[in-house]
This record gives C-alpha cells, sequence and structure tokens, in this order.
C-alpha cells in the first residue's frame, strides 16, 4: 500500500492521556503465519508489541483464556508478557506487527498504569491497516531504518489504537495502581516546581512514609522523590527545547531554586551542560 499523505503531526490522542505519553518506535513487519505456525515459547519481549489481523484465524492465548482471533483482531501484548499463539487452521493467516515502548510523564510504564485489552475487535479495521501498511513501506524503503516518516506512522498507528480502546470503554487504570498514587501523580506534574518532599507526598496519599514508598514504588517502578526529580529534568529538557527561557527561569520552574545545582543534576544525568542540550537538540531540527 503506498502513502499518499504525510503521518498525521499530533500527539497521541488518547482523551485522558494527550500531552502526557512519550513514544518509541522499534520495528513493524506484515507477515504470513502458515497453517501449524505457532510464537516460539515462552516468548517475552521487553518493550509493547501490536498486532493487526488483516485475515484468517489466530488461536491467541491471553490472561483471559483463549480467544479467537478473526480479521480485525487488535492483539496488545505489554512489556515482558509471554504471549502464545498459533494457526491451527488450514489456511494462512496475514497480520501486521509492531514494537513500541509507550511511556505516561515520560518515566512510567503505560502498562504500568493502564490495563487494556489483550484482544480488541476493530469493526472498522481500515484505519488501522493504513498507517500499518504506510509503516511498514516506509522501513522498506529505508533498509529498515527508522526514520521520521516511519517514526510518525506508528505514532498514528499507536494513537489509533488508542482511540479505539478509549471508544470502547477499555481504559483503565491497572488493578494495582492506587487511586491515590494517580491524583498524586498528576498533582506532582502540574506543580513540578512545588516544594514536595516524602512527608508531604505521604500526607496527600493519607499514608506513612514508609507505606506511600512501598505503594510508590510498587505503581510506578521508581521511588518518589527519585520519580520527582527525572519529572523535573524531562520538564527542563523539553523548556530548553521549546522555548527562549534562561536557565535560571527554567531551573526556577522546574523546581531547581539554585541554578548551579541545576546545572550540575543536569549535565550528570543527561551528559550535556544545560546550554549545550539546547544548541543539540536545535540543530537536530535544521
Amino acid at each position: 500500500m503506498v502513502a499518499t499523505r504525510s503521518p498525521e503531526t499530533t500527539p497521541l490522542p488518547a482523551a485522558r492521556l494527550a500531552g502526557q505519553l512519550s513514544f518509541r518506535f522499534y520495528w513493524a513487519h506484515h507477515f504470513p503465519a502458515p497453517p501449524g505456525w505457532t510464537v516460539p515459547a515462552p516468548l517475552a519481549r521487553p518493550y509493547a508489541t501490536l498486532w493487526l489481523l488483516i485475515d484468517g484465524e489466530l488461536r491467541v492465548a491471553t490472561p483471559s483464556g483463549a480467544h479467537t482471533a478473526r480479521p480485525g483482531a487488535l492483539v496488545a501484548w505489554p512489556p515482558d508478557v509471554v504471549r502464545e499463539a498459533e494457526n491451527a487452521t488450514a489456511r494462512t493467516a496475514m497480520l501486521y506487527t509492531a514494537a513500541f515502548d509507550l511511556r505516561v510523564w515520560g518515566e512510567v510504564d503505560f502498562f504500568r498504569l493502564f490495563r487494556v485489552p489483550t484482544l480488541l475487535h476493530a469493526p472498522d479495521f481500515a484505519p488501522l491497516a493504513e498507517p500499518f501498511a504506510a509503516l511498514v513501506e516506509a522501513l522498506a524503503a529505508r533498509d529498515e531504518a527508522v526514520t521520521l516518516e516511519a517514526e510518525g506512522w506508528a505514532r498514528v498507528l499507536v494513537g489509533r489504537w488508542l482511540r479505539q480502546v478509549e471508544s470502547a470503554g477499555e481504559l483503565h487504570p491497572a488493578d494495582e495502581v492506587d487511586e491515590r498514587l494517580a491524583a498524586v501523580l498528576s498533582a506532582i506534574e502540574g506543580d513540578l516546581a512545588s516544594g514536595w518532599s516524602l512527608q508531604r507526598l505521604a500526607d496527600l496519599m493519607r499514608l506513612s512514609p514508609v507505606r506511600m514508598r512501598e505503594v510508590f514504588v510498587r505503581g510506578v517502578g521508581l521511588p518518589p522523590m527519585r520519580y520527582v526529580a527525572l519529572r523535573r529534568l524531562a520538564r527542563a529538557r523539553s523548556l530548553l527545547a521549546d522555548t527562549g527561557l534562561t536557565c535560571a527561569e527554567i531551573a526556577e520552574r522546574c523546581g531547581f531554586h539554585d541554578p548551579g545545582y541545576f546545572s550540575r543534576t543536569f549535565h550528570r544525568t543527561v551528559g550535556l551542560q544545560p546550554l549545550a542540550y539546547r544548541e543539540q537538540t536545535r540543530f537536530g531540527r535544521e
């Protein structure tokens, strides 16, 4: 399929997540699954994988049991989940597959905070087949190199998948994520310049500091103050790349009230001084 237009440039669009998601694409393929084909077992990947079945049938084992996937089936495999699938029919199945990372607030794996169905049927799968086909074509034209064009089509694909999940009412907080934690993460994101501390976070969650830390680490995979520091640095990177604010102004907006400490922390974490990072990111866009 030939792409006749450029990929969309809007953010990954699930309504509750707009502006909060970051994305990295790895690869995509269009391949036949002949009769008797199975996923090598056990198989788990450190990234998420999305399948779209466009012809034939596959038997897919999910946490809720075994299901038959037919044309229009979207199969979403979270990172580190063992996947099982087979073609038990006498007909070759055709599918697209793509691999990616999807993170919320820059650091937290999407699948740690949100639960999506492993198998979802798309009544009209043409809007998903289009970016899949364009993505595979863009990769083939550049010997599988991930170009900006391919990255753009991958964003379109994942965005449309999220819209399908959300419109079906299937986007939910993960079972293990405490609702109080989600509220605190939003509060941090909305006021990174504030004086966050373990005690303040614990008070907001109405937990002891020890219990708060346990809930935080289980929910997002990071200690609370490490998470705050990484979010501040992520915001600083964004402001350096996209605004003309001075380093002192950026430091203040991101909760680093000592510009010297901000520069040292930024250099230690990112590997560049703030102004050097600004120059590098802007040069890359020219």
